[in-house]
């Protein structure tokens, strides 16, 4: 048993979890769409970066760590050679290095991230650290992940001179051809390697490649020199927990942080639960200290009032003293705590004159996009918006049916401005439009930023999205904003998503769930409790299996799969995925007009 820099990556978060971890306890993050999502994402790049070292040699042997490591022993004998995932290992420490080159006596270890930066920024000399000089906190954790390394490649390699380099995605490159999303098939992986990672296929030209990259690659020789004494500090102390065969639990700091721990299990299943052991029996109040809303400003930001009751044994949210509700959050607290312990809805009074002073049409809009390392389109920057999909309901008038309308890119080119055209032709400039947060307008501001760099000539679509983004357009209604200051329902805990109103609001109103709109929605698990309506949405078939999308990175999935993936050039497949994100994103609307009713009656 060795500890790896993911286990001093998670440790240094938390140094109990990395007993949790070593000891394969169920957590949170295990099948989590949206981080294989993005796994997937750093897979892809990392591909790229290696495809600019021709000469590079994979080591492999990930289920042999010492054979693994006596081969890269070997092979950096030679002068000069590049190797990709070469295992070094010290005594308890074992790292792998994305890229590993020896040139004379010089080895050059290069991390690779999916994060990016900027390198047309020029105002910040130095993008890792912030203004007086210190390293910068969001790019922290990468700089010790590499100083980690730098630490293992040092103790094991003494006689060399080790020049560290973080390679990430550069924001001011333009993808072009070669480099763009569908260029990169990911597939499973083979052999005993499979379990580790995925294949990545490279299909387009790798010599054009290898001048059009994405990439940035920076020499981080100062950042770690001031972070390697800290970290191999901790390295070692964390090393002292693991043995051959077992490791040793480091007792744990209980407090606010706790309360996204991915250890914090909510099934009762029997199942090992490391928020559990942490907290004893000071984890079973129901409700929780931790579910209140903001529960990391309880008592003002720099205090940690829930370590303070957790140490006088009082953890239950109805025993929360009202004297530590402070701050702009105290409203919202206080509505909660009031609310749980009478276990009753709150819809304040004012709520429903609000939405009755709002001017029809009223619309209910929802965009999915997606923001990818690697563009789905030539000309694209990493990161930069791709808006694929709309979806509205709309009331004209009190007592009119439900219009549902809809909008799904499926040509294999910039979407956007498409998007904000057929947009702009469904809600126009008059009535209201109701958002969830503010994600739809940031999309919106970005296309009219888009329009400007890629030279799109359409003045009236430009000044109708300089109104619609305006911030003195008041026909915006933020429904989340609403739900903040109005509402709320047990069962939403500390929750403001949309994804815990819903399933309140769907419980609490009994007409909504007659209603001949939303009825398509009824459903009950085997127990006969009532389903969220996202858990009623219907897989449907694709080949062998069947899939559904009910949140925003499946959405995402689907999407790409539809538009680059196996099944792409085939109409069935085609349309199978174009049913599963119009299904979703229509009930996305859909749940906000349910909230809306449940609210106005």
């Amino acid at each position: 048993m060795f500890l790896t820099k993911s286990d001093f990556k998670i440790a240094r978060t938390c140094p109990t979890k990395l007993y949790y971890k070593k000891c394969r306890y169920p957590s949170l993050m295990d099948e989590n769409p949206y981080l294989e999502f993005l796994a997937d994402g750093g897979y892809m790049v990392e591909t790229m970066a290696k495809l600019l070292y021709a000469d590079g040699k994979e080591v492999g042997s990930w289920d042999k760590p010492e054979q693994a490591f006596a081969e890269t022993t070997k092979a950096l004998r030679s002068a000069n050679v590049t190797l990709f995932e070469a295992t070094v290992i010290n005594g308890k420490l074992l790292a792998r290095v994305d890229i590993l080159q020896r040139l004379g006596n010089t080895l050059k270890l290069i991390e690779v991230k999916s994060t990016s930066l900027d390198s047309s920024v020029t105002d910040v000399p130095n993008p890792f650290r912030g203004k007086r000089g210190g390293i910068d906190s969001g790019w922290r954790p990468y700089l010790e992940d590499v100083t980690f390394q730098v630490c293992v490649l040092r103790r094991a390699f003494p006689g060399f001179k080790i020049v560290p380099y973080l390679c990430v995605v550069d924001k001011a490159k333009s993808a072009t051809e070669n480099v763009t999303f569908d260029k990169f098939k990911i597939r499973a992986g083979e052999g005993k390697q499979a379990r580790f990672r995925p294949q990545v296929d490279y299909i387009g030209d790798v010599s054009k490649l290898q001048k059009e990259h994405v990439l940035a690659i920076a020499d981080v020789s100062a950042e770690i020199a001031e972070l390697e004494n800290e970290v191999a500090t901790a390295a070692d102390e964390f090393a002292k927990t693991v043995g051959d065969k077992t490791i040793e639990r480091i007792a744990p700091e209980i407090g606010k942080h706790c309360k996204h721990c991915e250890y914090r299990l909510h099934e009762d299943d029997g199942s090992k639960n490391g928020f559990a052991e942490c907290w004893g029996k000071l984890a079973t109040p129901t409700p929780h200290i931790l579910d209140l809303y903001r529960v990391d400003l309880l008592g003002g930001k720099n205090n940690d009032e829930v370590a303070v009751l957790a140490a006088a044994g009082t953890v239950s949210l109805n025993d929360t003293p009202r004297d530590l509700l402070t701050g702009t959050t105290a409203v919202r607290q206080k509505v909660q705590l009031d609310y749980t312990a009478k276990n009753q809805e709150f819809i304040a009074p004012e709520l429903k004159g609000i939405l009755q002073r709002h001017k029809y049409p009223l619309h209910f809009m929802d965009f999915e996009g997606s923001r990818l390392a690697l563009s789905y389109h030539a000309g694209m920057r990493p990161y930069e918006q791709a808006a694929f999909q709309w979806s509205c309901h709309t009331m004209t008038a009190p007592d009119a049916p439900l219009e549902h309308r809809e909008w799904l890119n499926a040509e294999d080119a910039f979407p956007n401005f498409e998007f904000a055209r057929t947009l702009r032709d469904r809600i126009g400039d008059t009535g209201t439009v109701y958002i969830w947060s503010q994600y739809e307008l940031v999309v919106l501001r970005e296309i009219r930023q888009q329009m400007d760099k890629y030279g799109e000539h359409d003045a009236e679509l430009a000044s109708w999205l300089e109104r619609m983004t305006s911030d003195k357009n008041r026909r915006v209604v933020d429904m989340c904003d609403l739900a903040k200051k109005y509402y709320f329902h047990p069962t939403m805990k500390g929750s403001l998503s949309i994804k815990y109103v819903l399933p309140a609001v769907w419980e609490a109103d009994a007409a909504l769930r007659a209603d001949p709109e939303f009825i398509k929605y009824v459903g009950h698990d085997a127990n006969g409790e009532l389903l969220n309506p996202y858990a009623t949405l219907k897989p449907l078939p694709i080949g062998e299996k069947e899939e559904v999308a009910n949140e925003g990175t499946g959405a995402m999935r689907v999407y790409q799969e539809m538009m680059f993936g196996v099944n792409a050039s085939d109409p069935a497949a085609r349309e199978v995925y174009r049913q599963l994100l119009l299904q979703y994103c229509g009930l996305d609307t859909g749940a906000m007009v349910m909230i809306w009713k449940h609210w106005s009656r």
